[in-house]
């Protein structure tokens, strides 16, 4: 396989002219530009490392895709083998994305389901797509500590709730809320935490039957307040992170709605953010955050200090033009394993999706490089 590293930026994109002051905690002091995308157009040559030469890469471009079987292979059922067909499970306009056992849970905005593809038999099946439950808008998708997955889809106005069968189990929504637009889903223990942009909060219910328990946020600048809240993640420690979009910035609350501290601020400068949408915490404590309006993925440490950027504007491999979901799997089946390259050591990996482009979801590896 073709090997190429991030390149340095031009002179055009304000992201992509963004140079990293200073990474911080373990992976010490990283000095270097970061390329929005890459600089060969040969899309055979999948892998792209950031920070680029002469720095020490810690995250590896793997591998962009849109179906299944671009990056696993694909196990038809009978049926499909027995008419000569053989069906490779595809996504439309993916959104929201998590991470569990071995499964990619992925909201598809374009066909209006939410996909479960398990990478390590390559099977797939859509949830969402009839009945009662049958899904209009879904647009972020979280996992519960029994494997019940929690969708916010938008026109439906209301979190679905699935069995881990993908039966219907409940619906979340407030009882005084007139309109209702969820976009962001966070489990955490019996809690299940919902950011709804009409009323500018975070709503939790009880996870296991839906009935409403608090909310908190409420719209404006203010440390605690909310504008747009658009992603939702715990950390180790206990904390909510909230990506309040329209503030340029994402707070950490702890599990009753209190501020604790921000990341980023407005602006173009180092550890700037523009419109931070999803977010996901690795297990060192690394935060990700899909920037929509800067086209890179910012990686912060659990104090709020930058550590890296990766991604850019560009389709091309290494790219993700304007990022949507994130998330972190700490193991991943030997197929997407094998894919890291020799003298990369990867600690876990890192999934992204974009709402445009030729190749919508990727892969990076995350950890010490060559």
């Amino acid at each position: 396989m073709s090997v190429r590293r991030a390149k340095s930026p031009t002179s055009t994109g304000r992201a992509s002219r963004w140079l990293i002051r200073a990474a911080v905690g373990p992976w010490g002091v990283l000095l270097c530009f970061i390329a929005a995308g890459c600089a060969s157009r040969e899309r055979a040559a999948e892998l792209v490392y950031f920070p680029a030469d002469p720095q020490i890469a810690h995250v590896v471009h793997l591998k962009s895709f849109n179906a299944l079987g671009d990056l696993v292979p694909v196990r038809n059922g009978w049926l499909d083998v027995l008419r000569g067909r053989r069906v490779n499970p595809y996504v439309a306009t993916p959104a929201g994305i998590t991470f569990h056992e071995g499964h990619l849970f992925i909201c598809d905005t374009g066909l209006n389901v939410v996909h479960d593809w398990d990478l390590a038999t390559g099977t797939a099946k859509r949830i969402g797509a009839s009945g009662d439950a049958k899904l209009a808008t879904p647009v972020a998708v979280a996992v519960g500590p029994d494997g019940a997955l929690y969708v916010a889809d938008t026109s439906r106005g209301e979190v679905v709730a699935f069995d881990s069968a993908g039966g219907l189990r409940h619906r979340c929504r407030p009882p005084d809320a007139s309109a209702y637009r969820p976009v962001a889903v966070a489990a955490r223990g019996a809690d299940l935490y919902v950011a709804d942009v009409v009323s500018h909060r975070i709503d939790v219910f009880n996870a296991d039957d839906g009935r409403y328990v608090r909310s908190f946020g409420g719209i404006g600048s203010d440390p605690g307040k909310l504008y747009f809240p658009a992603g939702l993640s715990a950390d180790g420690k206990g904390h909510l992170l909230v990506s309040d979009m329209m503030n340029s910035r994402v707070q950490k609350l702890d599990p009753e709605g209190s501020f604790r501290s921000s990341i980023g601020q407005p602006g173009n400068r180092y550890g700037d953010l523009g419109k931070p949408r999803h977010l996901a915490v690795g297990p060192d404590g690394t935060i990700f955050i899909a920037d929509s309006e800067f086209a890179h993925v910012h990686l912060f440490n659990g104090a709020g200090e930058l550590l890296l950027l990766i991604g850019g504007e560009s389709d091309e491999p290494g790219g993700t033009p304007m990022p949507a979901g994130v998330t972190v799997a700490t193991a991943v089946p030997e197929a997407v394993a094998a894919m890291v390259p020799a003298g990369f050591r990867s600690d876990y990996y890192l999934f992204t999706t974009s709402s445009v482009g030729s190749k919508t979801i990727s892969v990076f590896a995350v950890g010490a490089g060559p």
